[in-house]
Order: C-alpha cells, then sequence, then structure tokens
C-alpha cells in the first residue's frame, strides 16, 4: 500500500449539484492535499475534462444530476479515457444504478452522507494503480533510454574492435605484401637489365629464342607474384565484409581462414601451429565474426609471445563434434593469466597488454559475437603454463 503521500498535488474533476455538499468535499480534499476542479452538473465535468488535456488524474462524481447526469458523463468520458480512475457518490442503491456503473469499469463507490475517512482510504486505493503504471511508464523510459545508450556504446565498441583489427590487418597485408613485391622488383630490374645490356644477340635466332624464354619466364613469375597479392587482397576483403549472413559451413574450414589471413606473421615470428581438426559437423555461423574472434585471440597470443619473449611458442587449436554443436579449443604456451584477471579478461577495456599495446575490447567483442550473435559459450582458464580459451558453438536455425 502507497502511503498518504500520494494523494499530493493530484488532480480531482468532482461533479456534484449540491453546493453545500461540494463546497464541504472540496475544502475536506484540498487539506489532503488534493487540487480540485468542481462541476455543477455531468455536462460541466465533461466539458472541463475535455478541456484539462489529460491534467486530471482522477474523477469523483455524484450520479443524479440536471443536465447530464453522473453514468452519462462517465460514459462519454470512457470513449476518451478507458483507465482513469472514477469513484461514485451516491445515496441510491438501485440495481440498476449498480449494474450500469460495473459496465462502466467504475474503480469505486462511497455512498452519502459521505465519510470523510473513508473517502481518503477509496482515493488513495483508487489512483494508487494509475500512479504506479505512470512510474512504470517513466521507469520504462528510462530503461529504454539506458538500453539504447548500451547499444549505442557496443556499436562504438564493435568499431573501435574493428578499427583495431584492421590496423593489425593492414600490417599483416604489407609483410605478406613485402616478399612478392620484392621478387616483381627483382623481376623487372633483370627484365630492365637484360633488354638495356644487350645480353641476347638479336641477330641470330638462337639469341631470339633465348630472349623470349628469359622475358617469358620472368612475366611468368611477375604474373604469379601479382596473383599472390590479388589473393592476400581477396582474403582480408572476405573477412571485412559487413553484411550478416548466416553460412553453412564446418568450423575447421573457419579455423584455416583464420590461419591464412595471419601464416605469415605466425611463420615470421617462429610460432608453430598444432591443429588438430576433427570436427565434420555442419554449423550455421556468421563466418566474418567466428573468424574475427579466432584472430582476435591468436593475436593476443602472438603478442604474449612477443612480449615475453618466449621460446619454443606453441598454439595448438582442437576441434571436435558435440551432440548438438561443436567444441574449439585454442591453447597456447605463452604464460597464464594472473588469477584476478582471469575474472575479467572479457571485460570491455581491459587488457594485460603494455600501455598503449592493446584496446582491452577485443575480448569484450568475442564473448559478444560468440554469446549474443550465437547462444554459445566462450571461457578461459589457466592450464600447463599457459591459456586455453573453450569455446561452444550450436547450430543456429
Amino acid at each position: 500500500m502507497i502511503d498518504k503521500q500520494i494523494l499530493n498535488n493530484i488532480n480531482v474533476l468532482y461533479a456534484e449539484d449540491e453546493s453545500i455538499i461540494q463546497e464541504g468535499i472540496k475544502e475536506t480534499l484540498n487539506l489532503f492535499g488534493i487540487n480540485v476542479i468542481c462541476a455543477q452538473n455531468g455536462q460541466e465535468g465533461l466539458e472541463l475534462f475535455k478541456e484539462s488535456n489529460n491534467k486530471i488524474d482522477l474523477i469523483l462524481t455524484d450520479i443524479k444530476m440536471p443536465k447530464l447526469d453522473g453514468l452519462g458523463m462517465i460514459e462519454k468520458i470512457r470513449e476518451i479515457n478507458r483507465d482513469i480512475p472514477i469513484i461514485i457518490t451516491t445515496a441510491h442503491q438501485e440495481t440498476s444504478y449498480l449494474m450500469q456503473s460495473i459496465e462502466l469499469n467504475i474503480d469505486a463507490y462511497v455512498l452519502k452522507p459521505i465519510n470523510i475517512y473513508k473517502l481518503e482510504e477509496t482515493l488513495i486505493k483508487a489512483i494508487e494503480p494509475s500512479i504506479l503504471k505512470k512510474k512504470l511508464i517513466e521507469k520504462n523510459k528510462k530503461l529504454e533510454i539506458e538500453i539504447a545508450k548500451n547499444e549505442e556504446k557496443q556499436k562504438i565498441m564493435e568499431a573501435q574492435s574493428r578499427f583495431a583489427a584492421m590496423g593489425e590487418m593492414i600490417s599483416m597485408i604489407a609483410h605478406q605484401w613485402r616478399q612478392p613485391l620484392a621478387s616483381i622488383g627483382t623481376a623487372s630490374f633483370n627484365l630492365k637489365y637484360k633488354l638495356l645490356s644487350g645480353k641476347f644477340d638479336l641477330t641470330t635466332k638462337e639469341g631470339r629464342e633465348e630472349q623470349a624464354e628469359f622475358f617469358t619466364g620472368k612475366l611468368d613469375e611477375i604474373e604469379f607474384y601479382v596473383q599472390n597479392l590479388t589473393t592476400t587482397i581477396d582474403d582480408f576483403r572476405n573477412f571485412y565484409k559487413t553484411d550478416k549472413t548466416i553460412v553453412k559451413t564446418t568450423i575447421d574450414k573457419s579455423i584455416n581462414s583464420s590461419l591464412k589471413i595471419l601464416q605469415k606473421d605466425l611463420e615470421t615470428n617462429d610460432i608453430e601451429i598444432k591443429l588438430n581438426l576433427n570436427s565434420k559437423n555442419i554449423i550455421n555461423i556468421y563466418e566474418n565474426e567466428i573468424i574475427h574472434v579466432f584472430i582476435n585471440i591468436i593475436k593476443n597470443a602472438q603478442d604474449k609471445f612477443l612480449e615475453k619473449k618466449i621460446k619454443n611458442a606453441v598454439l595448438e587449436i582442437t576441434t571436435k563434434d558435440l551432440d548438438d554443436g561443436i567444441e574449439i579449443e585454442i591453447y597456447d604456451n605463452g604464460g597464464a593469466f594472473e588469477k584476478d584477471n582471469l575474472d575479467v579478461i572479457f571485460e570491455p577495456y581491459f587488457s594485460t597488454k603494455k600501455e598503449k599495446n592493446g584496446t582491452g575490447i577485443g575480448l569484450y567483442m568475442s564473448k559478444i559475437i560468440i554469446e549474443k550473435n550465437h547462444n554459445g559459450k566462450i571461457a578461459a582458464k589457466n592450464i600447463n603454463e599457459g591459456v586455453s580459451f573453450n569455446i561452444i558453438l550450436h547450430s543456429m536455425i
């Protein structure tokens, strides 16, 4: 039960044709802190209600009044507002009045002569659901605002995560392009050098054939390296597609796609990859998002290897089928997390990397992708002087 303060500053439309009763009740209601708008009959009450612009909180009305009686007024008001609390005051107890008022969804009755204390209790009971509903609507509006803010915050984090990953990807593209570009440059130089130095005797058939063979070989090399560059761009472009299309695939295929993107970087840093890929189940996933998760975890392990200068760095990836999905285990021997950190590594903006080397959103976004977008599970634990990430995915319908 809400206390009596609920009546403070509510607006009551009071329709009563007997002036003495009206003045007495109005004075009493004012003592309760209620603002009273008085009407001498149902027609006046209806007009006041229409003019109030929904600022009336409760209606208190007599039944028998001139021009338009209380029930007639209530019937018209119910066409405008079906929920406003209405209390009837009457000295009449005829069954016909009671049945009519029930059909008009009356909240309470107060018999004349009016008991002031009973009236106060009746007002509180009648207005309570309306007040609670208003408070609930206000809370829901605040909640909707907070939800919108959180959704916007998550979009920002997703963008930050993608930009951070993009920076790493650009670095990897540059690394993977370095060798093919160098080879193209060497082949181009050799072609130019041979052409300008007159190494081939073009006056003889043998010289022309030798030149053609040399040029064809070098051009084939250049074509091969250009194709290598194109493939690299396609791999990264596919990863950064923003469309959220569900793909039917095996998780092993997605893991191999992730490793293909990271391959040169892992090889350069002498990180051994051990694969135990045994999953055959076909599952429905947002493949680019899942690849993003794998890249996040693998890149975190790589950064840890480099930061701690781990020798014989090993990254082991294991997959297996479950009755209703698949399980992925990604283990690295780059050292365990501190116990306190293990509980918060998936929190936004938490990072174990040295200052400015980590955004702290990679693992947070990985958790969002796995648990929210795929209804799966992701967890981490210390094991064998390293860390193991466990991912469970179910086939989404």
